[in-house]
């Protein structure tokens, strides 16, 4: 669990450096059986994944000809490091090149028999290097009796109780040292046969090598599969809308993080006094490592994990404008809710299941290293994209409260900042806000931004001001936006806005450097990008035979009807797109208008469908126009209308808006647009569509 409090946009936005290397060390006193088991794993392990080494075997070879491990003993201790150094580099060095992970034999400290305390030989580069270590934990006893009967390498005597203090204070001091680092640190009794130590070592490797950022993402987008299957099994109609939480600072004022460490050590822990979590961000920041060690941390808590979490979670009030929006999720089958957490997901379960929402919200986050997810920035991001983009297909709204959500808020639909009170409230946030703010208006026309802010209570004050961040008011039912939460989109609207070729499209239409033929271009690829992905899946296809290359007949293709469809282009705007949906359906009848008297009953007539063809859809009253017109000749003919856009304004598709609820009432109303926009920006002289169309820019 992370406090935002101290979140800095720099930390979440830093671009990723180049990983380091999987390099496992294998430790334990001298005379555990290192080099035994790591004589099995290197038969057990596949050699184009791993590579063995032996530490001091390493060191040996680096001494030169002729010399060996007795000479590396004759030479001072610091000496000694710069070799211990020199080998664990040229490990690091061999396994960033080769792509394989390294497993290496080493020991971190030697405490000969009456000394008060051992020496530490592991070393700074060591500690930079090691991503894993497994420690081999041998009983005194079993040891003692080892070193005594060992018959390759000569050992010290030394009683069972030395032995135990030894094992403990290595053990202790590398547990320390991981926890600094960020290093996996497990400890393995050394209980059974050696070739079967070796095996679930081998299995731990393996599990260790598909711990990398790259695949915890795959395993998020898995869950999120994963849940969206499960839902939509339980339910009667197709969910449509997904509704994405953050938890802590969002849901409710609390941190339940900060909570579990107070309840954790039984103390209070002061207003300026960092949390064992905190401590790891402010030294790491928020890096994918980062929540890996704070994963670490949790397992250490396991014996009281669970009873910390269910005495948070008593104490967890829910805003009441949240509360409510979850509880009537469970009302309206199209729409599901999920709360994903960079914090403690066992948590928030209990939180749900406290309210009664157990069954109807789902929760996406982590805790304990040994549940496999880590949820960072980039993983809510990566969630709200997965929603969003195919196969799902959802319209997404995203709630958030930090920087860290940031990602995620912007990858929604629409993304709403939750702002608590100022003394609770994360203080970086303006800042990314800003930022987030100014880099998108730069590119676009003002305010086309997706997110907005909402106030909890409703008396704190705004982030940055209500005109770059429009407020919206949860606890108000007529609120607009409070309204569109569970409307259910229109089944007859299709779009592309969240494919990646449909990016690629849009692009030149956006760029204010590119204007007149080249933007007739751009509109006409995207007419019949649109006609091909979309109008043939709606309409459907026909076969008719064509000759093959090699002489003879075969299958070909078009859209059903095709001769029998009129193609119908709103002047000026829609000529260059309409084009482009003639291109791919050349048998169609092609049709200028620029009112709806321009369309004829003989345009009509015998037709199977009309496909009105405009640049952009504002409120919709140009469509709606030329739909009465087209209807009013239509004699009960029931023609099929689908109307083709390339940007169509996200508003004019609601319940409150005659576009909208004719889309969910005309069953042979189609509209379809490469993007939805949220931004009601109407051009003028230079920023208008059909003046850019046509270099018209200074007549106006």
């Amino acid at each position: 669990m992370c406090s935002e409090a101290d979140q800095s946009p720099t930390t979440v936005a830093a671009p990723p450096t180049p990983s380091k290397p999987i390099i496992v060390g294998i430790y334990g006193l001298p005379g555990s059986g290192k080099s035994t088991v790591l004589e099995h794993l290197s038969r057990a392990v596949p050699s184009n994944m791993f590579s063995v080494y032996e530490g001091s075997s390493v060191i040996a070879s680096l001494m030169g000809p002729n010399r060996g491990l007795g000479d590396f003993i004759a030479l001072t201790e610091e000496e000694k490091t710069r070799y211990r150094e020199l080998a664990i580099a040229q490990i690091r060095d061999e396994c960033q090149r080769s792509g394989l992970a390294g497993v290496v034999a080493g020991h971190y400290m030697f405490w000969p028999r009456g000394s008060e305390q051992g020496t530490v030989v592991w070393t700074k580069a060591d500690q930079d290097t090691f991503t894993h270590i497994i420690y081999l934990q041998v009983a005194a006893e079993t040891l003692c009796r080892r070193r005594q009967r060992d018959q390759v390498r000569q050992r010290e005597a030394v009683t069972p109780g030395h032995l135990r203090k030894w094992q403990e204070q290595e053990m202790r001091q590398l547990d320390t040292l991981a926890k600094i680092s960020g290093i996996h640190f497990e400890g393995l009794k050394y209980d059974r046969p050696a070739e079967h130590l070796a095996s679930e070592i081998s299995h731990k490797l393996h599990e260790f090598r598909t711990e990398s950022e790259h695949c915890n993402h795959i395993r998020v987008l898995a869950a999120v599969d994963e849940m969206l299957a499960n839902v939509t099994a339980c339910r009667n109609t197709r969910v449509t809308t997904a509704l994405v939480f953050d938890a802590d600072k969002t849901l409710t004022a609390k941190d339940t993080g900060r909570d579990f460490w107070e309840r954790q050590s039984s103390r209070p822990i002061g207003k300026d006094e960092l949390t064992p979590v905190e401590k790891i961000f402010r030294e790491h920041g928020y890096s994918y490592e980062a929540f890996r060690q704070v994963a670490m941390l949790y397992s250490d808590t396991h014996r009281d994990f669970e009873r910390v979490c269910h005495d948070v979670a008593k104490e967890i009030t829910l805003y009441p404008e949240f509360l409510s929006i979850l509880r009537r999720v469970r009302k309206h089958e199209h729409v599901m809710a999920v709360v994903v957490t960079c914090g403690l997901r066992r948590v928030w379960e209990l939180v749900m299941e406290k309210e009664d929402l157990g069954r109807h919200i789902e929760i996406i986050g982590g805790g304990d290293i040994r549940e496999k997810l880590i949820i960072t920035a980039k993983s809510k991001e990566g969630v709200a994209n997965r929603l969003r983009g195919p196969p799902h297909n959802l319209r997404v709204v995203a709630f958030g409260d930090g920087p860290l959500d940031l990602p995620m808020l912007r990858a929604a639909d629409e993304g709403v900042v939750v702002v608590g009170e100022e003394l609770t409230r994360s203080k970086s946030m303006e800042d990314a806000l800003s930022m987030t703010i100014e880099h998108v208006n730069t590119n676009d026309a003002p305010h086309s931004h997706n997110l907005r802010q909402t106030l909890l209570p409703y008396t704190v004050t705004p982030r940055l001001d209500t005109v770059r961040l429009p407020v919206v008011d949860l606890s108000d039912p007529t609120d607009p936006f409070n309204q569109s939460l569970f409307d259910g989109p229109p089944s007859n609207l299709l779009h592309t806005s969240n494919r990646p070729s449909a990016r690629v499209l849009m692009t030149p239409t956006r760029d204010a450097n590119i204007s007149g033929p080249a933007l007739r271009e751009a509109h006409r690829r995207i007419g019949w990008y649109l006609a091909t992905e979309l109008i043939t899946s709606l309409i459907g296809l026909e076969e008719y035979s064509i000759p093959h290359v090699q002489g003879h007949a075969t299958t070909g293709h078009r859209l059903l009807h095709e001769q029998d469809t009129t193609i119908v282009a709103l002047m000026r705007g829609g000529e260059p797109m309409a084009f482009g949906v003639n291109e791919a359906f050349p048998l169609a009848m092609f049709l200028h208008a620029k009112t709806p008297e321009d369309v004829k009953p003989y345009h009509l007539s015998n037709q199977h469908a009309i496909i009105l063809v405009d640049s952009v859809v504002n409120n919709g009253k140009t469509v709606l126009e030329f739909r009465e017109r087209i209807r009013a000749m239509d004699e009960g003919r029931d023609i099929h209308l689908v109307v083709v856009a390339g940007v169509v304004q996200v508003e004019a598709t609601g319940t409150g808006h005659e576009l909208g609820r004719l889309l969910r009432k005309d069953s042979k109303f189609h509209l379809l647009a490469l993007r939805m926009s949220e931004n009601k920006f109407t051009g003028r002289g230079g920023t208008d569509t059909g003046n850019r169309l046509f270099g018209t820019m200074r007549l106006e």
